[in-house]
């Protein structure tokens, strides 16, 4: 019996750390994770949701975690890595869903609802209200195509792409940011393309009755009409949008996944 006992006094600490590793790496991307890491989740339904997934995901990549380190260096470099790959999965989405706020941040401008702002819940700050409403709507595409389920098994085959217990590679971590910016920056633009045209073409035919009819306020006669223009052309390309926000995101998932 004593021996039993010492046993499990000695396997207890080392099952406890490796869900312990688990929950890190799952709970660090689900906290920066589009649709599950929102702020307007509250922290106990998140921290519920990173327990469900460890508990799953630890028996099966159980024996590729390192074991319990003897000194409290080595576990804090451990768990720092493991933070890290977690964040770096969780924003692939996140980088995708910046592309939206670029495209509602010069929509806004061409249709002259630059000032209409709302609380984006997505991103924690005050926002232009078609990025707000663009990002909602993606949110909703996300969950409608269990794209989501791409998002965490990415966190599954995380560990066959970057083993726990390996130092974290900031290198690739840091030239993937950079091409993520740069993507994003580049979808976001594309998404707004058909909207620079109207704001040009717009702008300059104002401007070319404001010259001829300098007595008339035409900027701010024609802005309803601008407006309701606007929208409209927002529900027509509505459909392009998203196809272009779900490619983006699929892009920087596939790379994550062992089988894309």
């Amino acid at each position: 019996m004593d021996a039993l006992a010492q046993s499990l006094a000695a396997a207890l600490p080392a099952e406890i750390f490796a869900y312990f590793l688990v929950f890190v790496r799952v709970g660090a991307a689900l906290q920066s994770m589009p649709g599950l890491g929102e702020i307007s989740i509250p922290q106990r339904i998140r921290l519920s949701v990173g327990l469900l997934l460890t508990i799953v995901v630890a028996p099966v990549v159980g024996p590729t975690l390192p074991p319990l380190p003897e000194s409290a260096i080595s576990m804090a470099g451990i768990v720092l890595g493991e933070t890290l790959i977690g964040v770096f999965i969780g924003l692939a989405g996140r980088f995708a869903m910046s592309a939206l706020i670029v495209a509602g941040s010069i929509i806004s401008q061409q249709i002259a609802l630059s000032s209409a702002t709302l609380f984006d819940p997505s991103f924690g700050q005050q926002g232009a209200a078609v990025s707000a409403w663009l990002v909602a709507v993606a949110l909703t595409i996300v969950f409608v195509t269990d794209l989501h389920h791409l998002m965490l098994r990415a966190v599954a085959d995380s560990y066959a792409l970057f083993p726990a217990g390996q130092l974290a590679p900031l290198g690739s971590y840091a030239e993937a940011l950079v091409r993520w910016t740069a993507h994003s920056f580049l979808i976001g633009v594309q998404m707004s393309a058909p909207f620079l045209v109207f704001g040009l073409v717009i702008n300059l035919a104002l401007g070319l009755i404001a010259r001829l009819q300098p007595a008339i306020q035409v900027f701010f006669i024609a802005q309803p009409a601008l407006i309701a223009v606007g929208l409209l052309a927002m529900g027509l390309t509505l459909v392009a949008t998203m196809q272009a926000f779900e490619r983006g995101l699929l892009d920087k998932l596939e790379p994550l996944l062992l089988v894309p």
